[in-house]
Parts: C-alpha cells; sequence; structure tokens
C-alpha cells in the first residue's frame, strides 16, 4: 500500500478519493475551494494504517475424502 492523501472540507462528507501524491491533493482543494469561496479545504496524509485479520479456514467436502480426480 502507498502513501496517499485525501481532501476533506470542513464540515462536509468523509472524503472518499485517495491522492497519490501531495501535489494532486492540493490541487483538488484549491479548486475546490475556487468552486466554494469561503469553504476551507484540508489536505490530509495518511500517516499509518492498522488491520487486524483472523485466518478464514473454509472446508470444502462436497466429494468427501476422495478428491473428483
Amino acid at each position: 500500500m502507498s502513501r496517499f492523501w485525501l481532501v476533506w472540507r470542513d464540515g462536509g462528507f468523509p472524503p472518499n478519493y485517495r491522492h497519490f501524491s501531495k501535489e494532486t491533493a492540493t490541487t483538488e482543494a484549491q479548486r475546490l475551494a475556487r468552486e466554494n469561496p469561503g469553504t476551507i479545504f484540508h489536505v490530509l496524509a495518511a500517516e499509518r494504517s492498522c488491520c487486524k485479520a483472523d485466518v478464514v479456514t473454509h472446508d470444502y467436502t462436497e466429494h468427501g475424502d476422495n478428491p473428483p480426480f
């Protein structure tokens, strides 16, 4: 996974687009600010991600103990 940046409007919906450079996120924040005078758009950088993942085991026993080949 690569580092990414988000553009968030203060008080707006959660961001859902990942920018993979600070420059493209800044350009997007500037574009949105021009279209929405008086509204603040923040450029946020992802610093760390965490995920808990358990091992999931699936048993496929349709053919019993004898493989179909």
